[in-house]
């Protein structure tokens, strides 16, 4: 015996319109609230930093960034947004600092409108990072002291100060004059020495000893040889070489390096007679020791000019003789200048 099958008709709940509405209602109004703080915090970003040395962590941008946003906040100058900072690390081969900081800030048209090289010669990280942060506060300070009306009140509180580093670098770029602390130097020069009068050639070769002192060594030729006459129209003519060394104590200037300090030199002169019976040549050595003082100033990337004057006094020397007469006796002191070119 069959039944019949009865078929069930879905079961239907009643919809509920307005709770509905009102979960839509809440979604529209958060997503609007994110949009609208989202475009809030893009309206008021004023500045913006970056790094030219993505791969060197010393400072990292993000501690950097922290830095700089802890002084100056929000940014807008003169109504005006979109400052941007950049830094880059650069090592130099010569001069002093060898490393350093390349801070660049560009206005909101593109101008660059602040350079300075910041040493980073013992300083730590976080340290950069504060003078970075440092640079920026006070560029930007001095735009609001300068844009201040006269009328207009100061501050009822002054400012809070800035911490300081523990040693602060001179902000201040590269220049020719920071390459006066060169480590060694190669120069010809031309000197000329009196009462003799003697004209004479030579190369010089200097190196620093740490940071105040500096060795050089020279050797000079004369390029006329000395002459005398004795009784019996006999005469003597020699001809000298000298070797000299230094040691200098050295000062840099805004324009080239100067030094001064003891030198002690030696020469060595041939000696040929003329006019007697018997010719010989003789050989003997003057030695001496005084003080020279000299400049030394750049004039290209590698290139550089000398000049030195020099005051020695005898030491002990040979004597030469003609017929029992003393000739080409050596003076007690001899001044002598020189002028150099010279490449380092």
């Amino acid at each position: 015996m069959s039944y019949p099958r009865v078929e069930r008709a879905p079961r239907s709940y009643p919809v509920n319109r307005e709770h509905v509405r009102g979960r839509l209602l809440v979604a529209l109004l958060a997503g609007g609230l994110l949009s609208s703080r989202v475009v809030r915090a893009e309206e008021t970003s004023g500045f913006t930093l970056e790094t030219g040395s993505p791969d060197a962590l010393c400072p990292a941008l993000e501690v950097t960034r922290e830095a700089v946003t802890r002084r100056l906040g929000s940014l807008v100058v003169d109504g005006r947004k979109g400052w941007r900072a950049r830094y880059t690390i650069g090592h130099a081969p010569f001069g002093n600092p060898r490393d350093f900081v390349r801070l660049e800030l560009f206005s909101p048209e593109g101008r660059v409108e602040l350079v300075r090289d910041l040493p980073m010669e013992g300083e730590s990280c976080r340290t950069m990072a504060e003078v970075i942060a440092l640079v920026l506060d006070r560029y930007f300070r001095g735009l609001v002291a300068d844009d201040q009306r006269p009328d207009e009140p100061a501050p009822s509180t002054p400012p809070e100060p800035a911490p300081q580093p523990s040693r602060p670098p001179a902000a201040r770029p590269i220049a020719a004059a920071d390459r006066t602390v060169w480590g060694s130097r190669l120069a010809l020069e031309y000197a000329v020495s009196h009462p003799a009068a003697l004209p004479w050639l030579g190369v010089r070769g200097s190196t620093a000893v740490g940071s105040r002192l500096e060795l050089a060594l020279g050797l000079r030729l004369a390029l006329t040889p000395l002459q005398e006459r004795a009784r019996g129209g006999a005469s003597v003519e020699a001809r000298a070489a000298a070797a000299r060394a230094l040691v200098a104590w050295r000062l840099p200037l805004p324009l080239g390096l100067a030094h001064l300090g003891p030198v002690a030199s030696v020469v060595m002169e041939q000696a040929t007679t003329q006019g007697l019976a018997t010719s010989n040549d003789r050989a003997r050595a003057l030695w001496s020791a005084g003080f020279e003082s000299g400049y030394v100033a750049p004039v290209s990337r590698s290139l550089f000019v000398q000049t030195t004057i020099s005051a020695e006094f005898l030491a002990g020397s040979g004597r030469l003789f003609i017929q029992n007469q003393e000739v080409l006796a050596p003076h007690w002191l001899t001044v002598s200048w020189s002028l150099g070119l010279g490449y380092y």
